[in-house]
């Protein structure tokens, strides 16, 4: 598995994830599926390459914080961008701590959604135009 143009949503809320999913596809966008930070990081260290992932901020197992550590220790996998979407507002301190594109307040309003991915679909993957 290595689409580029995909974007991987993680949250632990499984009705969440599904309507992330049906408006994600409804827009024209494949849409991969974990349920924590641990699946996650299995579906890339498998070879899963996606454009954009939005990660839930707090999951059981694996947290946006351990998932993010994890991800930037990698190479390969340490520039795929990330927004992170909270429902519980902490410090700026601990949400700067992510270095993340961007975060979006659960709930998150669908057009809202759809507009902060268009920019990352619309360069075709994340290494489509390497820095």
């Amino acid at each position: 598995m290595s689409w580029r143009d995909c974007i991987l949503v993680v949250d632990d809320d499984l009705d969440l994830l599904q309507a992330y999913q049906e408006a994600l596809r409804l827009d024209g966008h494949s849409v991969v599926l974990a349920r924590d930070g641990a699946e996650a990081l299995r579906l890339l260290k498998q070879g899963l390459r996606p454009a954009l992932i939005l990660l839930d901020l707090l999951m059981p197992r694996m947290n946006a914080w351990e998932f993010r550590m994890r991800q930037r220790a990698d190479p390969a996998l340490a520039s795929i961008p990330v927004i992170v979407l909270y429902a519980l507002e902490l410090g700026a301190r601990e949400m700067t701590a992510l270095e993340v594109e961007g975060f979006l307040q659960k709930p998150v309003d669908l057009d809202v959604l759809l507009r902060a991915v268009a920019p990352y679909m619309a360069r075709g993957g994340w290494d489509a135009h390497p820095s």
